[in-house]
């Protein structure tokens, strides 16, 4: 399925910085088309495993992840792969307790 993300030029140039040089997503930057309504917008057209490797990049990118997001609801997509539970996603975001010894 290909998802359309809108995004105002400021996401735009914060993801575009984000993606390292040798990556496979600066291709979906590459193609992203340009409009001039109510400001400089652009559209990325990619698929949705495109679109989550996007999301490894926005990770410092508000904008960006909240355009992906509204794109992933709009096509009825879940945020998280279907084969992950919600049990094993959370528990591995879960902070871990670091033992020190005391000085």
């Amino acid at each position: 399925m290909t998802l359309k993300i809108f995004l105002d030029d400021k996401s735009f140039y914060c993801l575009k910085q984000s993606i390292p040089a040798g990556s496979r997503s600066k291709s979906i930057i590459d193609k992203a088309v340009h409009l001039d309504l109510f400001g400089g917008n652009a559209v990325l057209s990619c698929e949705e495993a495109d679109a989550r490797n996007l999301l490894v990049y926005a990770g410092h990118c508000p904008g960006v992840i909240a355009s992906i997001h509204k794109a992933f609801r709009a096509a009825g997509l879940s945020l998280t792969p279907s084969n992950i539970s919600a049990e094993v996603l959370t528990s591995r975001l879960r902070r871990r307790r670091v033992w020190r010894p005391s000085t």
